[in-house]
This record gives structure tokens, C-alpha cells and sequence, in this order.
């Protein structure tokens, strides 16, 4: 017998969705319980649990992913979602299989063969791979695009095409636009990186984030880092070298 949970806010979805369970596994599946939201799928999965839960990808109180911040939740997981398939391909990487409605039943059969062939070995949530798929197909773009900026008394608002990079410098956070200004940025380095597009900014080091546009070449500086030489040049992006931790994941990106 295999307990399962579905998280659904649309009541609808949920009984057709059950009705579906029940009758392509008659006497194996058990349907223990039925959520609405986020803050009762917390509460309830905080004490209970099940062998595999059913979840809708936007909830009526926020998105899916923020159930798993909450709590610890390691059981497999089938999405159910409205999106376009081509946007959800990364929950592959990530759960068992994804759904798209309304759920086709050969979908759904297919699912529940897959979760049949892999539940001795119970796949668990990659959380950080689920936060940037999840991340990447709801609200639309994720990304910010203009920034805030001050330089001595003037305020602006700067387009991100015209930023190069980013530079920490102690508690103060700069940004270098093309034309070689430096202007006050009101944040960090960390905070600021989740905001920004990966394909086009990367964190290099504790005080870099640079475009990929900023950088006119590479060369190694030791075995395992990369010194950049960057536009525009000044005497703080001396310290543009990546770090050794850093190297292979920004070879990557150069690469992609």
C-alpha cells in the first residue's frame, strides 16, 4: 500500500486527481490526506508523513518551494503544474517526475511506474536545484533589470545594460557602469547575486560579480585561478583573479 498526499489548493483537481489514483491502482493506493495550502502542508507533513506526495507548483499562499524551507521533507515528489513543459523540464533534475494540466492519465500511470522503480531507493529533493527551477518559471522574470544607485548626492537609476560589475569593498557595495563610473550600491554581494541572470553575471571571488561583456581577457595566474582584466579598468579590479574554489564552475559558464 502506498500512502500518498496530495497538495492541491483547487478542490476540483484534487478529487479528479484522486478518483484518477484510485482507479489505476485499486487496493494500492491509499490517499491519506488532502492539502489546500502552504501553511497546512507545513503543519501537517511537520508531524506526519507519507510515501509520496502529489504537489501542485503554485499554491494559494505562495509557491510549493517555500514548504520545503520551512520544514525538512525528503519524501519523493511528483509535481503537478499548469506551466509550459519546456519551462518545467529542470524539476526532472529534482523530483520524480512532473505532471502538466490538466493531468493526461498515461502521464499519470507513467508517473507512478517511475515512482514504483525508484521507491527502494527513495530519491530525495535536491533543495538548491528545486529553488532555481521553481525560481525560473514563476512570476515571470526573476532577474532585476535596473538598480538603484547613488553617487555623492545624485540618485539614479541605472539599466542593467549599462552595468559591467559589481565590487564589494568592506561594508560598502559598488557598481562600475561602462563608462567607467563608480556609483554606491545599497547591498551586498550575496544578496544581490540571487537577483542577478547567472548566464550573464558571475560571482568570481568574495568581491567580484562581472559580466560576461566586461571582460576583455583571461590569463592564468596560478594553476587553479583566472586572472580577468576587465572594462573598465581601475586599480581595485586588480583583485579580479578567481578563486580556486570558483574555477571550474566559471569555466563552465564561459563555456555554455
Amino acid at each position: 500500500m502506498i500512502d500518498v498526499a496530495i497538495v492541491e489548493d483547487e478542490r476540483l483537481a484534487a478529487r479528479e486527481l484522486e478518483k484518477n489514483l484510485l482507479s489505476l491502482r485499486p487496493g494500492e493506493i491509499n490517499i491519506k490526506v488532502k492539502l489546500e495550502n502552504v501553511s497546512q502542508a507545513v503543519a501537517w507533513f511537520s508531524e506526519n508523513q507519507v510515501d509520496l506526495i502529489f504537489m501542485d507548483v503554485h499554491l494559494g499562499d505562495g509557491n510549493s518551494f517555500s514548504i520545503f524551507e520551512q520544514i525538512k521533507l525528503k519524501t519523493p515528489v511528483i509535481f503537478t503544474t499548469a506551466y509550459d513543459q519546456y519551462a518545467i523540464q529542470a524539476f526532472k533534475q529534482c523530483s520524480i517526475d512532473y505532471l502538466l494540466k490538466p493531468i493526461d492519465e498515461e502521464d499519470l500511470e507513467q508517473a507512478l511506474n517511475k515512482y514504483d522503480e525508484m521507491f527502494s531507493k527513495a530519491k530525495s529533493l535536491d533543495i538548491e536545484a528545486l529553488q532555481n527551477s521553481l525560481q525560473s518559471i514563476i512570476g515571470g522574470n526573476k532577474y532585476q533589470e535596473r538598480f538603484m544607485v547613488s553617487r555623492g548626492e545624485r540618485i539614479l537609476s541605472m539599466d542593467l545594460d549599462q552595468v559591467s560589475y559589481f565590487m564589494a569593498d568592506g561594508k560598502a557595495c559598488y557598481l562600475f557602469s561602462k563608462d567607467g563610473t563608480r556609483y554606491l550600491f545599497d547591498g551586498t554581494l550575496a544578496n544581490l547575486e540571487k537577483k542577478l541572470d547567472p548566464n550573464i553575471f558571475f560571482r568570481i571571488n568574495r568581491k567580484f560579480i562581472v559580466s560576461y561583456s566586461s571582460i576583455i581577457d583571461m590569463v592564468y595566474y596560478s594553476k587553479t585561478r583566472i586572472k580577468l582584466n576587465l572594462k573598465p579598468s581601475c586599480e581595485e579590479a586588480m583583485d579580479a583573479i578567481v578563486s580556486q574554489d570558483k574555477s571550474s564552475e566559471f569555466k563552465k559558464w564561459l563555456n555554455q
